[in-house]
């Protein structure tokens, strides 16, 4: 599903992007790590939304292997 229409992101590379870097914590940061800028703007809840999603995922995930 494409995520940011002006730049074409979609939501396999934000995923990809943010597994392989997990400092990432804004939209913003998100765009730049794809090599462009957020243009009109009505991706950045999304990009947010997929950003906190990545960071529950790695937390939960942390907390199983130590649960182990």
């Amino acid at each position: 599903m494409i995520v940011c229409v002006c730049n074409a992101i979609n939501d396999r590379s934000v995923k990809q992007t943010l597994a392989t870097a997990p400092h990432i914590a804004t939209p913003a940061a998100l765009h730049r790590a794809h090599g462009c800028k957020a243009q009109c703007g009505r991706c950045l809840p999304s990009l947010a939304e997929l950003i906190a999603e990545s960071k529950l995922e790695t937390a939960l995930a942390s907390s199983v292997q130590a649960a182990d």
